[in-house]
């Protein structure tokens, strides 16, 4: 497998570095050289994958409340009668 080299230094080692640009609303990762700081790429600074995830186990936990409530109100009905 060939090595990454850094376009600028020829440098083989990387970096993430987080970086909030001016005028921009978002953070982002800086892929750069360890030696020179040439960055040669950019990634989002959350990992979409994850939050998808735990914005499914959320809507999960509030399905399986809506769920306990409703049985808790079919309950209250019965005994009324």
């Amino acid at each position: 497998m060939a090595l990454s080299l850094c376009p600028k230094c020829e440098n083989h080692s990387f970096e993430m570095v987080e970086v909030e640009p001016g005028n921009w609303r978002f953070k982002i990762m800086f892929v750069q050289c360890t030696s020179c700081g040439t960055v040669v790429g950019t990634m989002d600074y959350f990992n979409l994958s994850t939050l998808i995830h735990e914005l499914k186990e959320k809507v999960e936990n509030v399905e399986n409340k809506l769920e306990d409530i409703e049985y808790e109100i079919v309950l209250m009905k019965n005994n009324k009668k």
